[in-house]
């Protein structure tokens, strides 16, 4: 059953990514009328081809505190993090629980999320899945295989344009459809707005750890099944893996490559952009570059099939100063500023993004200031968001250049900084990327008059 009048207009999110369903269900909390428009089916909607996704404070706390997801098991803390070398010769080992962090309550409000358990979670929130634990198909709220390709904006709404060429009226248009943004397209058609390729590329998936199997035994030697590998000269690039559900890790194995390959430009929505590998170039880009890594870092690689593990390259966007906003129009999330995700906050911004753009237009639509529309879009485009948004920006391209390497210098420069430097600087530092995200809500809050952070 619909959950608004016929006669009332929606506001309508392009995207049923984490970004996507944090704005939906800030909407849903407050009695605004919403339409999620998904391009992918529901079977693909929370595919999880092995993406794992770090989780900072101010991400972890719009989710648990302001939309009610503390205790649903949506995400796991940092324990111990092992940080070895490529042969597998231990480096570092990280006790995060016990880390001197400058605030006592930002020791667990770090971990890792499965990006499909994620959505699940969002989506029981919202009600969008039945008895069955499947998602609803006939929910008007949520309409899958169904994309926005354009708009045109009027006055008092924006039309929208659906890839079946009907045309949606809506109160605001919410565009968390990832870097290939059709309606960022739209949105910058008249200028230059190319994507930036950032020097790196990276394999990932999801390995499933058979209890008795040789990788099981491997990995109950080590201390800790959060790892990092880090790369010489040698042995160039950067191995990361956790366990993200019992038995089931996700990983990536990221490398430096002055080509930009083609993977970002294919249509697989279960790999959101990147590509499947075929068992030939598995053997070549994998298999082999692997053979002299260490025990646990080659199972962990080899156990998945081919069809399994995805190729993608690190892209973010030229023009950093383009506006998110146009009208009743806004780029959330990747549609507004894509990044590498070597400073672990893509997801982090995305979730911020569609909590406060919502938070902003709920207040405007309800009449609780004195706000319209338009300047609701604006005030979440403000410039200090866009000028931290930058800074992170560049931050992980510099980190993505130095962990992935193949010179001397940098690579031995990252393994005395784990080796020697205190593990707090370097998370400190870490999860500065995350000041962004706070400053961000805050504003919005304290705007809104509501308790801030």
């Amino acid at each position: 059953m619909p959950r608004f009048h016929r006669n009332e207009n929606p506001v309508i999110i392009a995207g049923a990514g984490p970004c996507g369903l944090v704005a939906a269900l800030t909407l849903e909390k407050a009695g605004i009328p919403y339409v999620i428009y998904e391009r992918t089916t529901t079977e693909k909607l929370c595919s999880n081809a092995g993406s794992g996704i770090d989780m900072a404070p101010t991400a972890i706390k719009i989710l648990d505190d302001y939309l009610g997801l503390a205790g649903k098991n949506w995400m796991a803390p940092y324990e111990i993090m092992y940080i070895s070398d490529m042969k597998g010769k231990q480096i570092a080992l990280w006790d995060m629980p016990s880390l001197k962090l400058k605030k006592d309550s930002e020791r667990l409000s770090f971990g890792t999320a499965n990006r499909a358990r994620l959505q699940h979670n969002l989506l029981d929130a919202l009600n969008l899945k039945d008895v069955n634990g499947d998602i609803k198909n006939d929910d008007d709220r949520l309409r899958c295989s169904t994309s926005v390709v354009g708009y045109q904006n009027l006055d008092g709404l924006v039309r929208v344009e659906l890839n079946d060429g009907t045309k949606v009226d809506a109160l605001a248009l919410l565009a968390c459809d990832g870097i290939h943004s059709a309606i960022r397209k739209h949105m910058h058609k008249d200028v230059d707005d190319s994507l930036n390729y950032c020097g790196q590329e990276c394999w990932w998936g999801k390995t499933t750890v058979k209890p008795g199997s040789e990788l099981s035994e491997e990995l109950k030697r080590l201390p800790s099944t959060s790892m990092v590998a880090i790369g010489t000269n040698e042995m160039p690039g950067v191995f990361f893996s956790d366990e993200v559900a019992p038995n089931e890790h996700a990983w990536g194995y990221v490398l430096a490559n002055k080509t930009p390959p083609n993977a970002n430009a294919t249509n697989d929505l279960t790999r959101r952009g990147g590509s499947v590998l075929t068992t030939e170039e598995k053997k070549r880009e994998i298999d082999e570059v692997i053979a002299d890594r260490s025990k646990v870092l080659q199972l962990m690689l080899q156990e998945p099939s081919a069809d399994e593990i995805t190729r993608a390259g690190f892209f973010d966007r030229k023009n950093l100063d383009l506006s998110y906003i146009n009208g009743r129009v806004a780029l959330l999330g990747d549609a507004a500023h894509p990044q590498s995700p070597m400073m672990g906050q893509g997801a982090n911004m995305a979730i911020a993004d569609g909590y406060v753009a919502a938070s902003r237009l709920l207040a405007a639509l309800k009449g609780t200031n004195d706000s319209t529309v338009e300047q609701a879009l604006l005030d979440y485009d403000c410039k200090l968001r866009r000028k931290e948004n930058n800074i992170v920006i560049k931050k992980a391209r510099k980190y993505g250049n130095w962990a992935a390497s193949k010179s001397r210098f940098p690579c031995f420069c990252m393994k005395m900084m784990c080796k020697y430097m205190p593990p707090s600087m370097l998370v400190t530092e870490m999860m500065s990327g995350d000041k962004s995200n706070k400053k961000f809500v805050h504003a919005m809050r304290k705007d809104l008059q509501l308790e801030v952070m």
